[in-house]
C-alpha cells in the first residue's frame, strides 16, 4: 500500500512512466525521489539545488532560457 497516496491522492503513473524513460541512472534516481511531492517541496528542492550549484562554482541558469 502506498501511504503517500492516502495523504495526497495524486495520480503519479504518467510521471513515473516519464522517469522510467530517462537514460541516466542518476537523473532517474533523483526524479523518482520527487514524484508525488507537493509544489512547496519541489520549490524547496530547487532552491537547495541552486545553493549546491553555487557552492560548487556552477552558474545557475534559468531553465526557461532555452
Amino acid at each position: 500500500m502506498d501511504l503517500d497516496q492516502l495523504v495526497r491522492p495524486i495520480d503519479t503513473d504518467y510521471d513515473l512512466t516519464v522517469v522510467r524513460a530517462l537514460d541516466s541512472p542518476r537523473l532517474r534516481r533523483l526524479m523518482y525521489t520527487v514524484v508525488g511531492l507537493s509544489h512547496d517541496s519541489i520549490d524547496l528542492l530547487s532552491t537547495m539545488s541552486d545553493r549546491l550549484r553555487a557552492v560548487e562554482g556552477m552558474l545557475v541558469r534559468d531553465p526557461l532560457d532555452c
